[in-house]
């Protein structure tokens, strides 16, 4: 395939972000990393990386396990925040 071929971006749409919110629940919950990681078997790295908010990706199960032993529903931990524009 030549670069001939290739269709170029000719512009970009921000669709807006999604917010994790896993630091709000834990903090009603009372449940520190430590206690969440020995909960659910979620790697620390990961319970922390969700609740500052850095995660660019998240699996069906981590998420499962949140919701399981937070007792809470997805929607808690994730939000959807539209682009302004």
């Amino acid at each position: 395939m030549s670069n001939e071929n290739l269709k170029p971006i000719i512009h970009e749409i921000q669709y807006g972000t999604i917010k994790v919110n896993l630091d709000k629940l834990m903090e009603k919950a009372d449940i520190s990393t430590y206690k969440l990681n020995n909960a659910t078997n979620i790697r620390f790295q990961t319970i922390q990386t969700l609740k500052e908010n850095n995660a660019t990706r998240i699996d069906f199960n981590v998420l499962a396990k949140l919701c399981y032993t937070l007792q809470c529903d997805i929607n808690d931990i994730l939000e959807y925040v539209p682009n302004d524009k």
